[in-house]
């Protein structure tokens, strides 16, 4: 009997990005999007301009052209430049969106934002509405239209550039106390719209709140778990690193914080001027001087150097 099977040894490899942002209307789903992907490829090709990094990046647009609103908006320091983009207008089929990620990619984008997933669900064209168009057993129709979401998955998770999609969540409203002690409603979201499974195609999701923080409900790059943050352009390259050149990324910045903090510890050895001044930041900061971040490290340290003017070299 013949052997199908061949067993090597694990090794990590290089991967491309599918990455979901799921939330409710006005979360910033798509902005953070754009602002991760420019942080990918800022890292790709850290000697381009805006414009360069910008062309690499690719928007299929089902929301009535609104990705083009957030072009030369500014998102902190992050301008937001000229993206390549699609119109996707209905019939949202599966065999439409693989054409539209396709044409994009062409056209030279690395990373290809599809906003939104949910329109092949629950769209024009979509899953749902094929369905109930469908004469026969419901339950065996859900089974014939089976191999759309599989084509689909496909289409996201074996491309040779990065997918970062965004999925509408359901809306509800919920009523909770806010700081004035009143009772008010806030929006929330609940289940992707989309296959119940799809979310889990993904190697990282981020659910964003109405308030624009995001959570990861998946994470296996371990890097986002357990954190609430703000998506910006420094996700993107530590996913970018993690995603292509395979370090530990995490391990490296606890590294560089160590390696700053004791920095500190030599200007102010023996500098009661300079130990003062630490131990103003401390105070300042409300952490020891062991639980800086690299942030407030790195602010330290070049406050020293111009204070004492380069007594000691700054690392």
């Amino acid at each position: 009997m013949s052997n199908d099977f061949q067993v090597t040894d694990a090794q990590r490899e290089k991967e491309k990005a599918i990455v979901g942002f799921i939330g409710p209307s006005g979360s910033g789903k798509t902005a953070g999007a754009l602002l991760v992907a420019y942080g990918m490829m800022k890292e790709a090709y850290p000697e381009a301009d805006d414009a360069e990094i910008w062309s690499k990046i690719g928007v299929v647009d089902t929301e009535h052209r609104r990705a083009k609103l957030y072009a030369n908006l500014q998102f902190d320091d992050t301008r937001i430049g000229q993206f390549k983009h699609i119109d996707f207008t209905p019939p949202y089929t599966t065999e439409r969106y693989q054409m539209a990620v396709e044409a994009i990619k062409n056209a030279g984008a690395e990373v290809i934002i599809i906003d939104s997933l949910s329109h092949n669900w629950q769209g024009e064209g979509g899953i749902v509405e094929t369905h109930g168009g469908m004469t026969g057993n419901s339950f065996q129709n859900w089974g014939k239209l089976a191999p759309e979401t599989t084509k689909l998955v496909k289409t996201l998770t074996q491309n040779s550039v990065h997918i970062l999609a965004t999925l509408r969540t359901k809306q509800e409203y919920v009523v909770e106390q806010d700081s004035n002690g009143k009772m008010a409603p806030r929006k929330v979201g609940t289940k992707p719209v989309q296959k119940d499974e799809m979310e889990y195609e993904f190697m990282l999701n981020f659910t964003i709140g109405i308030d624009h923080m995001a959570e990861t409900s998946k994470d296996n790059t371990r890097m986002f778990e357990g954190s609430s943050l703000k998506l910006n352009p420094e996700v993107g390259r530590k996913l970018y690193q993690w995603l292509e050149l395979g370090i530990d990324v995490k391990a490296e910045e606890e590294a560089e914080r160590i390696g700053l903090i004791t920095h500190i510890k030599m200007m102010i050895e023996g500098n009661e001027k300079a130990a003062q001044m630490i131990e103003e930041f401390q105070i300042k900061a409300n952490q020891k001087l062991d639980q800086w971040n690299i942030k407030l490290a790195r602010a330290a340290i070049e406050r020293l150097n111009s204070v004492l003017g380069g007594e000691s070299g700054e690392k």
